[in-house]
């Protein structure tokens, strides 16, 4: 009943950009929730942690109940991406592309995204402890590498998602 009035309404097009929608919207809050459940954090933080000691930066590794921590920098889920990751996986698996393109793209993506998300940390750390602003050390840095990054894989599997058509 819904279907059709909706079909009927705006076309069966749009009907299919609106499952598309929904279907998306559902599948990356769920892989955002239940990240909660996963070492991705604590994972992230040691390779952070590794990272600043090799810049002579010296913090200790902080990882409780509440909170995942290098120093006083705490390791949040926005810090490392996993709302992009959320999104863009949901956009990968509800895409035309075939199962193994799929596997692959997914794949190289979020390893590209946890890489950056932990050199950009790195770099955070290092430019703020060497007195630079929040700003410029977290805020300018974030966007530019996420936005930027974001865009280059939307251009890449734009074609084969329904909501783009």
């Amino acid at each position: 009943m819904i279907k059709n009035s909706i079909i009927e309404k705006y076309g069966e097009g749009n009907y299919d950009k609106l499952l598309f929608f929904i279907k998306g919207t559902i599948v990356s809050i769920f892989l955002y929730v239940i990240s909660d459940y996963t070492p991705i954090r604590i994972f992230t933080a040691e390779a952070v942690k590794e990272g600043i000691a090799l810049l002579d930066i010296q913090k200790p590794l902080i990882v409780s109940e509440k909170f995942v921590a290098v120093g006083n920098y705490e390791i949040s889920k926005r810090c490392i991406g996993l709302a992009s990751g959320a999104i863009f996986t949901s956009l990968f698996v509800l895409s035309s592309l075939k199962l193994t393109k799929k596997i692959l793209y997914l794949s190289l993506f979020l390893i590209s995204l946890l890489f950056l998300n932990i050199l950009r940390l790195v770099v955070t750390i290092y430019l703020f402890e060497k007195g630079h602003s929040w700003l410029i050390a977290h805020d300018i840095l974030a966007y530019a590498l996420g936005i930027g990054f974001s865009f280059l894989i939307l251009i890449k599997i734009n074609p084969y998602i329904p909501l783009f058509k």
